[in-house]
């Protein structure tokens, strides 16, 4: 279809019927089911016309709502699958009318912005108004699209005159690059558009491309383009937290995706943690009976796919590839735990097994990867590389507040993962292309290709080390495991090295010198910065002195030459020196600053006054924080500084972590160390 296919309303008001080419129908056939009947239609002057009376269905709206239904009416139109452009003639504008297709969300559909963190993949397709007329471009999976219509006031006549369909012809735009080749959007100079396949990733907070804001968190589909060879593919991560099938497809992401691509590029979809919500029986706004809710039951989740999300991407001639959600873990679980697939009430990877094996569709399981790969390590490894933290590991912050002095609320995050476990993730998805038959498998064999020598020659020899050449044989599992986030961000950055035999020994002592050269490293001091490292063993006095000086030099001692994550950036911080200052926000959100004052640390009345009065100021500025008795998950920060505690390698890196971090563009996507 290349001419444009009119739909007029001159002969009164048709309703649906399977194989009748449009009609309008009642809200039980749409998905989700809605209050809307035909019954309330009528016309007038070649429209379709409706009202809503009942005034109490618009008091409980509000911007975001995901469970409200103003009625209105559906216009369901037979449409083979594909992309179209619409163009949808109302009586009324956007002032009256909430249009949408497709069952999408009026309202997301029409924003515009960013898909990511970084602001790296931009919205390129956005629904919009042009006086009366409505108008969007949108990917059918099905043999139908249901537009909607619906009054945005009670007693309010709205109407349909004409819609207005035609095939969506694709540009030759460029691609924003988001954590991938370019580390930005891809622009002149770049590889040809034309000459390689995009590599789309779709996926929620476990695939993520996330900022220094949020660090150490981190996905997988971050750092995917590392096995990715730039001359031949480039990734493209649209992949966001509190995503699920549904809330991609109703927000436009999913559609956005589809329309920027092109025939022969890939789509990578993981799908499962947000659709998990089902409490109170389906009374949870966000659940699977909401209209706009992120949960989904099994057959639900099996359906979406099938009908919906892989024809739509075969639609466009894009490549669907099936990721499998990976486990969360208990963040406090025991030192004699088994772990097992965490989807045991709605077991959505064997879905996506069952649909991958009935659409045939490449299949990549990372849940049981993932599952195998925590046993392999061992729970305290396991523990380590997720999102649990005790004080002064990193200045991000979460939802719940400041990640600075552990985790908000008390609560360790098993669902979440550092960086260190990104990489072990795009390991096993390289692996799960090796093991599904690169040369049996189209889209396997396709994938193969893109990546880079040294993957391919990685995953067929199951040694990695050359890949990621920071990963540290000695920090994989037991306690040497404890700090191996942070050991393998420092390694990477050559602040700190492995020995021969790719040993990192985070429990011996580090030097005063080493210490000093990664702290000019990591904040990028003046040439000629240096400070007394004193003689003897390196004690944590001594790297706090050390901090002391490095931060007047890189930063300076002025209010406004605050780090941001130090400041109210986020509308939340106050400065402990202002009154109303309180560790944890009448919110709930915590703070960055330490939770212990300063004047309650037992252990620093014997140190000279000089040392005294520099660490006081490392203190206050969260630089370096009480270490006696706390642990991982607690927000608990003691009393205890250990001034005397020599300093291994391990909390070596542990310190300067949080200072890499603390120096770094909170926006900038936290994989970046240039």
């Amino acid at each position: 279809m290349r001419e444009m296919i009119r739909i007029g309303f001159e002969d009164g008001i048709p309703l649906y019927a399977p194989g009748r080419a449009y009609g309008f129908l009642d809200g039980k056939l749409a998905f989700p089911r809605r209050l809307v009947s035909t019954e309330g239609l009528f016309w007038k002057d070649a429209a379709v016309c409706v009202a809503e009376g009942d005034q109490e269905r618009f008091q409980a709206y509000h911007p975001g709502s995901t469970d409200y239904d103003f009625g209105g009416m559906i216009l369901r139109v037979e449409l083979a699958p594909g992309a179209y452009d619409f163009e949808v003639v109302c009586m009324g504008g956007q002032d009256s009318i909430a249009v949408s297709i497709g069952g999408m969300q009026p309202e997301r559909i029409a924003q515009g912005g960013y898909w990511d963190a970084g602001k790296l993949v931009p919205v390129r397709n956005r629904a919009f108004w042009e006086g009366e007329s409505w108008r969007y471009s949108y990917v059918n999976g099905t043999s139908y699209v249901d537009i909607s219509l619906e009054p945005l006031r009670a007693d309010t006549v709205i109407g349909i005159r004409e819609v207005h369909i035609k095939r969506h012809e694709f540009e030759n735009q460029e691609t924003g690059v988001c954590s991938g080749n370019a580390g930005q959007k891809m622009g002149a100079g770049g590889p040809d558009r034309e000459e390689i396949p995009s590599i789309f990733i779709l996926g929620d907070s476990t695939a993520k491309s996330y900022v220094f804001e949020e660090a150490p968190m981190s996905g997988w589909g971050q750092l995917f383009y590392r096995m990715i060879d730039a001359e031949k593919a480039r990734v493209v991560n649209y992949s966001n937290g509190g995503r699920s099938l549904r809330v991609m497809h109703q927000e436009g992401r999913f559609n956005d995706l589809l329309l920027s691509g092109k025939k022969g590029d890939y789509v990578l979809l993981q799908s499962g943690h947000n659709d998990e919500r089902d409490r109170n029986e389906g009374a949870d706004p966000d659940g699977e009976h909401s209209r706009f809710g992120r949960g989904s039951t099994e057959e639900m989740y099996y359906g979406i796919l099938t009908r919906h999300f892989l024809p739509a991407i075969r639609a466009v001639g894009m490549i669907p590839v099936l990721v499998t959600p990976v486990t969360r873990i208990n963040a406090g679980c025991g030192e004699d735990t088994v772990f097992r697939d965490s989807f045991q009430k709605r077991k959505f990877p064997a879905v996506m097994r069952r649909a991958a094996a009935d659409t045939g569709t490449l299949l990549l399981d990372l849940n049981r990867k993932s599952v195998e790969h925590f046993n392999e390590v061992g729970p305290g490894a396991a523990k380590a590389m997720v999102m649990s933290l005790e004080p002064g590991e990193t200045p991000g912050k979460t939802n719940g507040g400041s990640y600075a002095n552990g985790n908000p609320g008390n609560h360790a995050d098993g669902t979440h993962y550092k960086e260190c476990l990104s990489r072990q993730y795009c390991r096993m998805v390289v692996e799960e292309l090796e093991r599904t038959g690169r040369e049996e498998n189209f889209a396997a064999a396709g994938l193969w290709e893109c990546l880079t020598q040294e993957a391919k020659e990685a995953a067929l020899r199951r040694d990695f080390s050359k890949v990621f050449p920071e990963i540290c044989k000695d920090t994989v599992s037991g306690r040497g495991a404890y700090y191996r986030n942070q050991i393998e961000k420092m390694v990477e950055l050559g602040v700190f090295h492995k020995d021969e035999e790719g040993n990192f020994h985070p429990l011996s002592p580090c030097d005063g010198e080493e210490f000093l050269e990664g702290i000019r490293k990591i904040w990028k001091l003046p040439a000629g910065f240096t400070t007394e490292c004193g003689k003897g063993p390196f004690l944590k006095k001594d790297a706090a002195c050390i901090l002391y000086d490095a931060y007047g030099a890189g930063f300076g001692w002025e209010e406004s030459d605050k780090p941001p994550y130090m400041t109210d950036y986020n509308g939340k911080n106050i400065d402990p020196t202002n009154p109303d200052f309180d560790v944890n926000l009448p919110s709930g959100e915590t703070m960055y600053y330490p939770l212990t004052e300063f004047g309650r640390v037992t252990d620093l009345k014997e140190l000279p006054p000089d040392v005294l009065a520099k660490l006081e100021v490392v203190y206050r500025l969260g630089l370096m924080r009480c270490e006696g008795g706390i642990e991982r998950g607690s927000l608990e920060n003691g009393v205890l500084f250990l001034p005397n505690t020599p300093v291994t390698r391990e909390k070596a890196a542990k310190y300067l972590y949080f200072c890499f971090v603390l120096g770094q563009k909170v926006t900038k996507e936290n994989h970046r160390v240039d």
